[in-house]
């Protein structure tokens, strides 16, 4: 990994940037790669991209090809400038941010999940140490607004009476689409009141180990997205799934969070 970024640096130290930083980011940067796992780099600068042109995107798949050699995977750069950035953090942090719709990923695309966990390659003017720093200690701003955005849903679906009814009619299209947003919901909620950023992409359940949660999290949620029995057990997934809301409001009780977060 350190050798690939090392070559992807020398690329991109050929471009008049301004100041730029260079990141590792994905499952190797949160600890969750396999030997699936691809390398995934962010880029940061004063103005866009590099040259959007043949001579970069030639440069960089030349980089691409010697490494896919070698067996590993480089994935393409997220470039994005430095004040772009900056206006995603402030927003976020003032409670108003909402994930980044990209094809790539199921429930958006979390900035500050990506940037408190991202590993600099190369930082000489702390872009990243001084976005980071600002997201430590998790902010009570970030906790208030998730909380207030995905805890009503939640009350809401627990005793709504379409959500009987589909499972009497073993709809199993709407059930399997509700049950796997109903269990993001209670996963937001959670990190919120942990105080851990919401990866919102691949291997959230690594990443679930919560202090204050439902006994056997992990493995409850396992056992309501996938129902061995298909249309027969789905009864017993909504009924899984009303369970694991009832304790996550039961957490957000507990944790003092219920009244002042307005949920």
């Amino acid at each position: 990994m350190t050798a690939a970024a090392d070559d992807a640096l020398r690329l991109f130290k050929h471009y008049d940037t301004g100041r730029f930083a260079l990141t590792l980011s994905g499952s190797m940067s949160k600890g969750t790669s396999d030997e699936l796992s691809d390398i995934d780099f962010r880029f940061y600068s004063d103005t866009p991209r590099p040259d959007p042109g043949p001579a970069w995107d030639a440069d960089w798949q030349a980089v691409r090809r010697r490494w896919a050699e070698k067996g590993v995977v480089l994935d393409e750069p997220w470039f994005r400038t430095v004040a772009e950035v900056d206006a995603v953090v402030d927003s976020w942090l003032g409670g108003h941010g909402t994930p980044d719709d990209l094809v790539w990923t199921v429930w958006g695309y979390h900035p500050l999940a990506d940037l408190s966990c991202q590993i600099p390659v190369h930082d000489p003017d702390g872009l990243v140490s001084r976005w980071r720093d600002r997201l430590e200690p998790y902010p009570d701003t970030v906790r208030h607004a998730t909380i207030q955005k995905f805890l009503p849903a939640l009350r809401y679906w627990r005793d709504d009476y379409h959500y009987r009814n589909k499972v009497e009619r073993a709809d199993l299209t709407f059930l399997s689409s509700l049950t796997a947003k109903l269990i993001h919901h209670i996963l937001q909620v959670l990190a919120a009141v942990n105080r851990v950023y919401y990866p919102g992409d691949g291997n959230n359940l690594r990443q679930a180990a919560f202090h204050t949660a439902p006994e056997q999290l992990v493995s409850r949620i396992a056992a309501v997205l996938y129902p061995p029995g298909g249309s027969a057990d789905v009864r017993a997934q909504r009924n899984g799934v009303i369970a694991l809301i009832d304790e996550t409001i039961a957490v957000v009780k507990n944790s003092a969070l219920d009244e002042e977060d307005g949920a």
